[in-house]
């Protein structure tokens, strides 16, 4: 199913400063204004109608209202209903404060469409074959409310386009109007996209993201960009950056794969700001003998990256499976406090993996996450 976006923007933004945890629940809306632009979207549309769809009646029109999840409900500008062309009955949403009308329009051209623009914009056009690509949505970023995001648009894949492009069913009017970065609407992209290793994703950046937005009227949100070492993730005004490597242990045969480089962006009225960063140094992790096995820790306890373990076959690290013992004292940070139990037991084992050998597992074969404070001993 879709990803349906209820966008309230900047009305959402006075009512919580106004409301704050006060009492503003339900309707701030007098019926009568609901029933006025009712009328207004009847009339505007079915003059639309006798302009661009000669013989179709408007049949229905309801004023969309922006809701609140446990708060206040606000009239928009937008109404929505059907309408008869003679042969089948349409839905339509319009704006009366623009006049703009809105049908809906095959989805999954729409977004095909978007992913074409979406690579050259990524400058990936030259990696595409050897990207992959799920759950790609693109939709319009329309303001009018949860209530015009319907069952049909999701059961039968549809978006809302203007209405003049829907009638046209032209491919060129579509891609120019995709590309055109002055359009009334800006068009909201959502998904994963995995690239070549050799692609580097830093650079995608909030600043990069914005521009994008400014330049060529694309919101990515809920948006992945990732390869095996490497993430991107952009959320409601926010780039969050993962990086991970390999780091050989020789003396034990083994390779840690850990994150080592991390931060978080957000995008507010002061500009780009950095909510978090941090990078590690594979130098702070050891390996200390003990009387049973190993002890795996960080002398630092301000350490914050988790890692796994890997092997490659014929490694002498693998010839037997271990007991992992976990002592959670041993990476709390400072002034901080254990809740439920301090010692974790568990089982682990070796679970051959696509490409990168065999990789330390828990009993039910997810991959084993270290976080410092665990004592392996062999079994």
């Amino acid at each position: 199913m879709r990803r349906r976006f209820i966008i309230l923007g900047m009305l959402a933004i006075f009512i919580f400063s106004a409301c704050g945890f006060s009492s503003c629940h339900g309707p701030q809306y007098e019926e009568e204004d609901k029933e006025n632009l009712e009328e207004s979207g009847w009339t505007m549309m079915q003059d639309w109608l006798d302009e661009n769809i000669e013989g179709s009646k408007v049949l229905s029109s309801e004023g969309c209202v922006n809701m609140i999840p446990s708060g206040p409900e606000y009239l928009t500008s937008f109404a929505e209903g059907a309408f008869s062309d003679g042969e089948e009955t349409r839905d339509y949403l319009i704006d009366t404060a623009t006049g703009t009308v809105y049908l809906l329009f095959d989805g999954e051209r729409f977004s095909e469409t978007c992913e074409d623009l979406v690579f050259e914009m990524l400058d990936l056009k030259d990696a595409r074959e050897d990207c992959g690509v799920s759950d790609f949505s693109a939709e319009l970023f329309l303001s009018a409310g949860n209530s015009v995001y319907n069952s049909k648009m999701n059961e039968e894949d549809l978006v809302w386009l203007p209405g003049d492009l829907v009638i046209s069913m032209d491919n060129e009017a579509l891609e120019g109007f995709i590309r055109d970065g002055g359009r009334k609407d800006e068009i909201q992209v959502g998904g994963t996209i995995r690239v070549p290793e050799e692609v580097s994703l830093e650079g995608y950046d909030m600043e990069y993201w914005l521009k994008q937005r400014s330049d060529r009227g694309f919101y990515f949100n809920s948006f992945h960009l990732m390869d095996s070492l490497e993430e991107i993730a952009t959320f409601s005004g926010q780039t969050t950056y993962h990086r991970y490597r390999f780091q050989e242990v020789e003396d034990l045969d083994i390779r840690i794969y850990m994150r080592d480089k991390y931060w978080v962006e957000k995008s507010g009225k002061d500009g780009v700001q950095v909510l978090e960063a941090a990078e590690s140094d594979f130098s702070d992790l050891t390996f200390k003998k003990t009387a049973d096995g190993y002890l795996v820790t960080f002398p630092d306890r301000e350490h914050i990256f988790d890692f796994s373990i890997y092997a490659d076959p014929g490694s002498k690290f693998l010839k037997t499976e271990y007991h992992s013992h976990e002592d959670r004292e041993a990476y709390l940070s400072p002034g901080s406090q254990i809740t439920g139990d301090r010692y974790f037991e568990n089982d682990l084992y070796w679970k051959e993996t696509d490409d990168r050998g065999y990789v330390l597992s828990n009993d039910d074969g997810t991959r084993k996450i270290f976080f410092g404070g665990e004592e392996l001993i062999p079994r």
